[in-house]
């Protein structure tokens, strides 16, 4: 397998609790070094927070995102680590205390970790050894982190950043079938308070728990298209120790596309819309990224 089938194999795009990632546990040889541009178009229902007490919303986002990765080997197995830093620019209607607002907002949205490691089916492997490898069943888990580093006015009840941490433990599998592979994963996002929501209220929420799955197919000229499907639920939050009618329980669908360019570069191209929406209106996103990787050394 060459850079480019590397290259379009593994690595996160986005990070969210409605994330939609195949191949997010795909292992790479070590010391593979990874930058990515992304910019993706997002419009429907409320996007920057769907419990908040905003009706009759229509709002469109633009999103461009540099991710910075590596990868590793540790205690004998593949391991990633990635970086995410996201800028927004997004603007809507709606109703807020049944008066109609106008709402602008552009910044800094909150930086995203990821480590994720290969636990069974991919050890560390060096390019050599990589090229003679063919998947089976892998089993990987991964931790993410959202660090509280976007634009944040406790003065503002919509705002870009969240003004908290969240910590989400994950757990994948994916299983090849010569050129197809299926995948799901499984995690729970949790987070820290927010001792200045819309002013000093305190500002908490419950754990929210995701699952994926992914069907991925293996195209001729070495690119790929996945069928995509996740659903979240909880997360339900509490303002001051009143509970909110916000218990999400919502389900998403895509598609991902990745074309090689040349050996080291590559473009995804990505679709996703939401079909059950408990809390928060119908909201669709399409998207387009430029990926470029490189072996430590060369």
């Amino acid at each position: 397998m060459g850079y480019c089938a590397l290259l379009l194999s593994c690595f996160a795009a986005h990070l969210s609790a409605q994330e939609l990632q195949p191949r997010a546990y795909i292992p790479a040889p070590e010391g593979l070094n990874y930058f990515g541009i992304s910019y993706s178009h997002n419009a429907g229902g409320l996007l920057f927070d769907p419990s908040l007490p905003v009706t009759g919303s229509t709002f469109s986002a633009n999103i461009v995102t540099l991710a910075f990765g590596q990868t590793l080997g540790v205690l004998g197995r593949t391991t990633q680590i990635l970086t995410i830093l996201p800028y927004v620019e997004g603007n809507g209607n709606g109703f807020l205390s049944d008066a109609q607002q106008h709402i602008y907002r552009s910044g800094l949205g909150d930086a995203t970790f990821r480590y994720a490691m290969n636990i069974y089916g991919a050890p560390a492997m060096h390019r050599e050894e990589f090229a003679a490898y063919r998947q089976k069943i892998i089993v990987g888990a991964s931790i993410t982190m959202s660090i509280p580093s976007g634009q944040y006015d406790a003065n503002r009840l919509l705002n870009i950043g969240a003004n908290r941490w969240g910590f989400k433990p994950e757990l994948g599998v994916s299983r090849a079938f010569g050129k197809s592979t299926l995948e799901g994963a499984a995690g729970v996002w949790m987070y820290t308070s927010n001792s200045q929501f819309n002013g000093h209220n305190l500002r908490t929420q419950g754990p929210m728990g995701s699952l994926q799955a992914h069907f991925v197919r293996i195209l001729p000229h070495r690119c790929w298209l996945a069928s995509d499907w996740t659903y979240y639920t909880g997360g339900r939050t509490q303002v001051d120790g009143s509970d909110k009618s916000d218990y999400l329980g919502n389900a998403r669908w895509g598609a991902t596309l990745g074309i090689s360019l040349t050996a080291r570069q590559a473009i995804k191209v990505t679709y996703f819309d939401g079909f059950i929406s408990r809390v928060g209106a119908d909201s669709q996103s399409i998207g387009i990224s430029y990926n470029l990787i490189w072996l430590k050394g060369r």
